[in-house]
């Protein structure tokens, strides 16, 4: 087979892969869809590309010098792995929500108590540009942060073991409309179901111990996503206060250029355009709690119900075609219809339910925000981490009495290692103390249909008991002023699952089986 017919899958068909192996010259390929005469990119192929291998970088290198159009740049696709970096900085690049998809190594299922050639998996004082006396304290909070995570795994599990033993657990959730227990099944389908509830447990006991793991904390992620927005994100972490921010962003360009250089070349003059965006995390910002210390969740911007129905009315009326106006009354009975016709989660609301917005301030612990920060539809506005608002205890934790008093004493010695290292590096670098116990108040911005969406999913057995929290607190406050639009929202489930993996596990068993 040629070079010219493995540049696609086929050259017969309307739908084919461009296969070609640079991105740029995949992306060159296809903006030529716009200008090109011929009724087939192929020919196009065959004619601009097939004999000049550097037709791609010519392409764009005349673009962004002759018209500066960076939309073509979104044509380039690129996948990177980026390992051992801090919480810290992971949650600065997810804020860039468009354009880029991020996988993160998750906490709730790996145990973060191996060692690597340099201790516990935190980033060292050295990298984050700490020294003297602060980097010793830091040094010291982390070890002893990650000491109680490994010396207190086993206790916890046995806690949860002796708290809800597997004779006593149901393996299948009330939506199946079956009660499974062990006594009910076959010895085949009985080690399933053990299987299934060891991994629960050991998932309920690292939902508890991630409390314990600090900001500085090290994780891998896998990136994907288009050339534009990578050269945005590394913009903005070379523009960070932050030196592992701004080491990652050169290491980011390094490997980057190898891709597409004529565009990731553009960085310098996007930091240039846009400081005032990126300089804006330099700022420091103090938040003061003036809301009841167990108020997860406040509704504070909403329209009145009545306002949001008119205006979706319109709505209706248009996409249905109906050429007239939908009063309140008809409307109502249009959301009630749709509400029915879901049958399952999966079933998303129309683009109508995107028009009711809602403004929440949310004031869950960081390692719940961590979760509510991949929710991308969600508009979010953070500050800087800090102790302020106090800290979570988590719910084994709080009913083992020696695990409790070991727990308060390192989240106030947190506290206290963070104000020093605020005194000698400022707010940003004392980020890295903070562990992920501590409330992170944050304005959460997002419509109806997005929080149809984030309610029933983070509400499912198998989430984590925070995000379960907040998500139902936030479908309760919506219900309350908007009953007939937040009807749509039918698959929220507020019950309490202490063992919220184990149907999802079974399931899982059972599939592989």
């Amino acid at each position: 087979m040629g070079e010219r017919e493995k540049a696609f899958s086929n050259r017969d068909r309307d739908v084919f892969l461009i296969s070609l192996n640079r991105g740029i010259d995949r992306g060159a390929l296809i903006s030529r869809y716009s200008r090109a005469a011929a009724l087939d990119i192929r020919e196009v192929y065959d004619k601009e590309f097939a004999e000049n291998p550097d037709r791609g970088s010519e392409f764009y290198r005349r673009v962004f010098s002759e018209y500066g159009d960076e939309s073509i740049a979104e044509l380039i696709t690129a996948q990177l792995g980026i390992q051992n970096v801090s919480n810290v900085v992971t949650k600065t690049m997810e804020e860039q929500r468009i354009g880029l998809s991020f996988i993160e190594k998750s906490s709730r299922y790996v145990r973060y108590d191996r060692k690597g050639t340099d201790g516990y998996l935190y980033l060292k004082p050295e990298r984050i540009g700490i020294s003297g006396m602060p980097a010793s304290e830091y040094t010291d909070l982390c070890d002893s942060l990650f000491s109680m995570y490994a010396h207190s795994y086993d206790p916890l599990k046995k806690m949860i073991i002796d708290m809800y033993p597997a004779e006593r657990c149901v393996f299948t959730s009330r939506s199946s409309g079956i009660s499974s227990g062990l006594e009910s099944m076959d010895p085949d389908e009985r080690k399933l179901a053990l299987k299934a509830y060891d991994s629960a447990v050991r998932a309920r006991t690292l939902d508890d111990l991630r409390f314990l793991l600090p900001a500085s904390t090290l994780t891998n992620l896998g990136v994907s996503g288009n050339a534009r927005s990578y050269t945005h994100l590394v913009a903005k972490l070379r523009a960070s206060s932050l030196r592992e921010a701004r080491l990652l962003g050169q290491n980011i360009f390094d490997e980057l250029k190898s891709e597409f250089a004529e565009i990731i070349g553009s960085v310098d003059s996007i930091i240039q355009r846009e400081t005032a965006t990126y300089v804006k995390e330099n700022q420091d910002f103090a938040w003061q709690e003036d809301s009841p210390e167990d108020s997860r969740v406040r509704l504070i911007g909403i329209n009145p119900e009545d306002e949001e129905l008119r205006r979706m009315g319109t709505a209706f009326s248009i996409s249905n075609g109906l050429h007239k106006h939908v009063d309140v009354r008809k409307t109502k009975s249009i959301i009630w219809k749709a509400a029915e016709d879901r049958k399952s989660r999966r079933d998303k609301p129309g683009r109508e339910f995107e028009i009711p917005t809602y403004q929440f301030l949310v004031s869950t612990n960081y390692g719940a925000f961590r979760d509510l920060q991949r929710h991308r539809m969600m508009t979010i506005i953070r500050s800087t981490l800090d102790p302020v608002s106090g800290y979570d205890i988590p719910e084994l934790i709080a009913k083992n009495e020696g695990l409790l008093s070991e727990f308060r004493s390192l989240m106030k010695r947190a506290a206290e290692v963070w104000k020093l290292v605020k005194g000698s590096s400022g707010n940003e670098v004392a980020q890295y103390c903070i562990p992920y116990a501590y409330r992170y108040p944050v304005l959460v911005s997002l419509n109806m249909r997005e929080l149809v969406y984030f309610t029933e999913l983070r509400s499912t057995p198998q989430a984590h008991y925070d995000l379960r929290h907040v998500s139902g607190d936030m479908y309760r406050e919506v219900t309350k002023v908007h009953p007939n639009i937040a009807v749509i929202a039918k698959f929220v489930d507020t019950a309490e699952y202490p063992l919220g993996r184990i149907f999802s596990e079974f399931k899982k068993e059972k599939r592989l089986a």
